[in-house]
């Protein structure tokens, strides 16, 4: 189990690694190969009421691999979706790909995690993905053959609405470009580049 600790952790096993099938009740969905994210939400959701049925959205993330940026501009992928329940310092992680969401564990949450509420949440991930392209993302990934992007969504404590926090990482040199997106207005800004 993982402690997430902050907002700062890159959670490329949760876009990766747990989707790899750990088990647990599954919802089927419609596929194409990836979805964005608000509509694998739908499915993830249904998993994440059957585990608690006060289950509430914390965390959204997905990680591509060397991404082309016509790739990133879709915004599908495959998608974690942490739920919690009130009173809880557990999360039921949901990973949705390949047509498919699934329960793929449990893991430990700090309490810094706000309820990410669906309908603040007006920005989807094509959308998000497209303004960190904008914003700089396009120059980054340029050039760069070894780069993993992370998008996550999430509700600082000090925000009133959700935030998507897009991280490309340039594995060999350690480089990074992190750019913020207002989840309900699109209203981006680049946070650093190393």
């Amino acid at each position: 189990m993982r402690a997430l600790k902050g907002f700062g952790v890159l959670f490329v096993a949760a876009g990766l690694g747990l989707l790899s099938g750990c088990g647990g009740a599954g919802q089927d969905f419609p596929p194409p190969a990836g979805l964005t994210a608000k509509a694998a939400f739908r499915a993830a959701a249904q998993v994440g009421r059957a585990w608690r049925p006060d289950a509430r959205l914390v965390l959204v993330s997905a990680t591509w691999e060397d991404p082309a940026p016509d790739r990133l501009r879709t915004g599908r992928g495959a998608w974690a979706f942490y739920f919690v329940s009130p009173g809880s310092q557990t999360a039921l992680v949901v990973a949705v790909a390949g047509g498919r969401a699934e329960a793929a564990g449990e893991t430990a949450v700090g309490p810094e995690l706000e309820e990410v509420v669906f309908l603040d949440w007006k920005v989807d991930s094509d959308g998000a993905l497209a303004a960190f392209l904008r914003a700089g993302g396009e120059g980054f990934l340029a050039g760069r053959p070894d780069v993993a992007v992370t998008a996550r969504l999430l509700r600082p404590p000090d925000q009133p609405a959700p935030q998507w926090r897009i991280t490309a990482l340039e594995k060999g040199e350690g480089r990074t470009f992190q750019v913020q997106v207002d989840a309900a207005d699109g209203t981006s800004r680049v946070e650093g580049a190393k």
